[in-house]
This record gives C-alpha cells, structure tokens and sequence, in this order.
C-alpha cells in the first residue's frame, strides 16, 4: 500500500500514453463537435499524464457521440485498463433517479407532494410534521440530517434502520423551517426511499427497476451490493498525502439518496428517456428541473455556466467520483465517471463544456475549474 503510486507511475507512463495517442471521435455535422474536437484531444492527452486521472468520458452533441472514452485504471494493481463500459458506483446522481420514482406516483394518482412526512415515517417528531415529500425533493425539508447516524444494512432494510435512529432521536427539532431555506441533505432522500416503499408496498429498488430503469433500458443499473460479483465494475480509490490508495470496498447504505451503480451508456439512455417523456411526463419534467431555493428543483440543480443554462448533479462515495451535465439550448451531454474520489468530475465537465461551447482555449495542467475566458469557475469545489 505505501508503495503503490511508484509502480503505477511506471505502469502508466506506457499505458496511458498509448491511450492518449489513440483518442478516437466521432465526427459529425455538429458545429459544436467540429470546432471542439480538435481542442478535446490535446485537453484529454494531457490530463491522461497524471496517474491519478482515471474517468471514462461521455460527450453526446445533438444526439451524436463526440467522445465515449476511458483513461487510468480498472485495477491499479492488475494493471487492468479502465473501459467506456464497466461500472461504476455514481452515488448522488442516485437522486435523480429516486426524483423520478416520486413524481412518478404523483403522477399515477398515488402520492401527493403536499403530503407531510409524518404520514410515511413512524414515529414523526410532531416538530417534523411542516416538511412534505415536495420539501424532500427540493431539499428544503429544514429537518436535520441523520445520514450520519444510519448503520450499513441491506437495503431492504434501511427503512427499519430510518425508524429506529428517529426513534431514538426523539423529538429533534428541525433546523429549520419547511421551505425557508436550502440545505443539501442525503437524509432527505433516504426518506423518499422509504415514502416509496411506503405507498407501494414495494422496496425501493424494485419500485425503481420497474418504473423507472427498466423502462429507459438501463440494464447495468442497479443497487450496488456490496458483496455482489458484477462483471466489468472497477475498483475505488482515493488520494491521501499526495499517494493513491486503495478504498475498502464497504457497505455505504447510501440507499436512495446514492446507493446506485450505472455505466456510461445507461446513463445515456436514462437522458435520452427522461427528456423524451418517456420516464415522466414532459411537463413533470420541467417542473422537477425548475430551479428553487439553491437552484435545485427536484432531483438536479438548474443553473447558468459560460452564460448557458445547465442541468447537472455530482455524485460522490468512497472511491468514486461522477458528474451528469445537459445543456439544453446546446443539446450536449456531458457525462463523467471516475473510480477515484478525490477526482473533481463537476471540474472536468466544466473543461470539456467549456472547450465544446468555444469559451476557453485548451486548458493546461489539472481539471481546471480555473478562470474561462468569461473569468467564470463553473467547476470550483
């Protein structure tokens, strides 16, 4: 373990080189995959020096591919080259996801977001009772963040889990009041799951599968089981005093706030389905992707980058780094998967956008979320 980065160094030198100098892209008609492929090329041969760069890459520009690429390491150790298709955990882009299967029964007549969530989650601090499934999703519920304090079960089991720490919890008063205020809370969304399970008698994950990936044809997703053999999905790592270190492969119960693996292409399809109306209904969509309090809607945050609307969410668990950006004026989506933690993906993504949209030339040196041409920091931690 303490000598693992030197070997690597080696082994990438050769490798990694050989992966720079074979960059393939689909050319198109695009005037945004014309004019940014030949900037991507010596962006990406340069990140690709680092032994700690290792992301696969998905660019789609008006429906067609520019980049699906992969760089770095499966298996540091193995030597096993990291491809566009193996797995990934992709942690918070979850959200969107359990955002999905929410709206989902709402629109089926099965749940209303007005609805408190004292009537899902037994027993309720009576303090609790204000904050509703809309609050949840929009991250606005003011209730405190018992995440932390859930342990690692199946998930089948995590709603027992949910009650027994609010049980014990008592009558924690909220931290703020419902609808005042921004505060990112993965608790919130591990009570959605448990809303979910609530109303359909279902888990989460099978309510999900059914509902929601399934009908997007995503079939590398799924709840990533710990103990599970999964073809083709890659081992984590972290960086600690500068050296790359193996991550232990734990239980996260991260559950319906970040539980999920995916894969490059699933996540594709999982795009294309959702804009199309497939998954949810066009104006169910807009409504989950309107901005409020934090810029977050229901399940993804809806800003501007380089002057230019984005809808985008990061995710992050031990070992793993991901980032889903769509610009939608533009159409180009921008899609990164790393097996290191400490990659900053959003950072990347802002790179490769920026490239793309023609608003800064080839940036040098790590992921930038340095100063574009416009002075923006669209990737800034």
């Amino acid at each position: 373990m303490k000598r693992l980065v030197s070997p690597i160094v080696i082994l990438l030198s050769g490798v990694l080189g050989s992966f720079a100098a074979g960059l393939a892209f689909t050319a198109t008609a695009s005037r945004v995959d014309a004019e940014a492929a030949s900037r991507f090329r010596p962006y990406l041969q340069n990140r690709a020096k680092s032994p700690a760069f290792s992301a696969a890459i998905l660019v789609v520009s008006k429906g067609k591919v520019v980049i699906r690429e992969a760089h770095g390491m499966a298996d540091f150790e193995l030597g096993v080259p990291l491809q566009p298709d193996h797995v990934f955990r992709i942690g918070s882009l979850t959200k969107p996801f359990t955002a999905a299967a929410i709206l989902r029964l709402r629109d089926q007549g099965r749940l209303k977001l007005s609805q408190s969530v004292c009537e899902f989650i037994h027993p309720c601090p009576t303090a609790w009772r204000p904050a509703t499934v809309a609050h949840l999703l929009s991250h606005t519920s003011g209730l405190p963040d018992l995440f932390g304090d859930l342990e690692a079960v199946p998930a089948a089991a995590t709603c027992a889990e949910v009650d027994r720490v609010v049980g014990k919890a008592g009558a924690l008063a909220p931290q703020s009041s419902a609808g005042s205020e921004y505060s990112y809370s993965n608790f919130n969304y591990v009570l959605l799951g448990c809303i979910i399970e609530a109303v359909t008698g279902e888990t989460w994950e099978a309510f999900l599968q059914a509902q929601v990936l399934a009908p997007a044809g995503m079939t590398d997703t799924r709840y990533d089981d710990v103990w599970a053999v999964v073809p083709r999905r890659v081992h984590g790592y972290e960086m600690k005093d500068g050296q790359l270190r193996i991550t232990r492969y734990t239980d996260h119960a991260a559950y319906a706030a970040g539980g999920l693996r995916s894969t490059l292409d699933d996540l594709r399809r999982w795009h294309e389905a959702y804009r199309a109306g497939s998954i949810l209904s066009r104006a169910t969509v807009e409504e989950a992707l309107r901005p409020g309090l934090g810029n977050y809607g229901y399940g993804w945050q809806t800003t501007t980058h380089f002057g230019r609307r984005v809808h985008n969410h990061t995710g992050g668990l031990r070992g793993f780094a991901s980032h889903l950006a769509f610009y939608p004026d533009e159409e180009l989506l921008i899609v990164i998967l790393s097996n290191i933690e400490d990659e900053n993906t959003k950072g990347t993504a802002c790179d490769i956008a920026a490239l793309a949209l023609g608003v800064a030339s080839v940036p040098t040196g790590t992921p930038d979320w340095i100063q574009h041409s416009n002075g923006e920091r669209c990737g800034a931690p």
